[in-house]
């Protein structure tokens, strides 16, 4: 293969970003659905690259923390405490129903828990960029789609240790689990003393700095250095960023920090979804008529799993018949914690996983999309009583 330099790579890389985002523009699709293409068609010549795989994980750290700048802590604790029963709807529909049902099919117990892991959580990039992209952030049902992003991004790493622990022959034992829990309250109180003890000097030190060229230096270390904390001690990086948006969002000064790190943020998620596609594997085997039908089966069931929990969860946030809809189309996606567990199945079945993810990753980001125009759709405006 070919030796290209690295600036070489990347500037081509940025091109071709651009074409894709170009022809979305034009057709009036989500752009995302083009990078991921645009990822499938080019992934193997520059994937492998680690310098461009690194830069893509900024991707979900930025978007992650400019949901937190939307995120008081006020209204952080507000959903947490909303939200649970929707996050237990969505554990039964989109796990145990995907693992009881590839049980029933004859598969092992380690595949379809493999099978049930990775068409749990919904993706946190493509939901939060197509919220973002269309201007949703206020819309009635964004709370709630937030709240379950966040709590889908607490309960997929506890997956993915059970199963990294299964595949590796450890002993599962209620004190990891205990620790994990743990390590998630020292973060959130550690975060409220923060904001407790520094917002005043915070939102000080940002307007005194925030027209300066150094200013996102600040923010953006300080960001990666509290996303990269939590990585560090067993958390999704996601979670670190969501509390640093949160923490600027107490200062009052989120709006100016979101303005100075737009740039940066638009480029490293175009590069995480064309990682995400480069990471798709399609095989021969994928013709296999059992494959088939198991894909056939996972994806069906998969949209209506994620429908039910946005409007019947819903229903119970508080949420009208429209808004609800609106939420349960809006989070059908799958995206990279789907792609990290995949990681971890057999070679035999890494096809068949890349292909459900990217099917769930389009149709998903469409469904995403026109949310609204299908939900108006469907449900019609009741008439006044007379």
């Amino acid at each position: 293969m070919i030796d290209i330099p690295f600036l070489l790579e990347f500037g081509l890389l940025n091109l071709a970003l651009f074409t894709a985002g170009y022809i979305g523009k034009v057709f009036k699709l989500p752009t995302a659905i083009f990078y991921i293409i645009i990822g499938i068609l080019l992934g193997k010549f520059i994937h492998e690259d680690e310098t461009i795989e690194r830069f893509s994980e900024l991707g979900i750290v930025l978007l992650f923390f400019y949901l937190g700048l939307e995120f008081n802590i006020v209204r952080a604790v507000s959903t947490a405490k909303r939200i649970w029963t929707v996050g237990l709807l969505d554990i039964f529909f989109n796990f145990f129903v995907i693992f009881a049902v590839l049980k029933l099919m004859g598969f092992s117990w380690l595949i379809s828990f493999l099978g049930g892991a990775v068409a749990y959580a919904s993706s946190s990039a493509i939901t939060t960029k197509v919220i973002a992209d269309n201007k949703r952030i206020a819309n009635p049902e964004t709370e709630m789609i937030l709240g379950l992003m966040v709590f889908e991004d607490i309960v997929a790493p506890i997956m993915l240790a059970v199963l990294a622990g299964i595949m590796t022959g450890g002993e599962l034992t209620p004190v990891m689990f205990g620790i994990m829990a743990f390590k998630i309250i020292a973060v959130f109180s550690m975060v409220y003393l923060i904001v407790m003890l520094f917002r005043d000097k915070l939102s000080n030190f940002i307007d005194k700095f925030i027209n300066e060229d150094l200013f996102i230096l600040f923010a953006f270390g300080g960001l990666i250095v509290f996303a990269g904390f939590t990585q560090a001690i067993g958390l999704s990086e996601a979670i670190g960023a969501f509390l640093m948006g949160m923490i600027i969002s107490e200062t009052g000064k989120s709006h100016d920090v979101e303005k100075s790190m737009f740039s940066i943020k638009e480029l490293a998620v175009a590069i995480f979804f064309f990682l995400f596609g480069a990471n798709i594997v399609i095989d021969k085997s994928l013709l296999d008529i059992k494959s088939i039908v198991m894909i056939f089966v996972i994806v069906v069931l998969s949209m209506i799993g994620k429908f039910l929990t946005g409007y019947i969860g819903g229903k119970f946030y508080g949420l009208s018949k429209r808004a609800s809809m609106t939420a349960g189309f809006s989070i059908i996606n799958r995206g990279e914690f789907s792609i990290v567990i995949s990681k971890l199945s057999p070679a035999n079945f890494s096809p068949f996983f890349g292909v459900y993810i990217l099917i769930m990753a389009i149709t998903g980001i469409l469904f995403a999309q026109y949310a609204p125009k299908i939900s108006k759709f469907l449900v019609k405006p009741q008439k006044p009583a007379l």
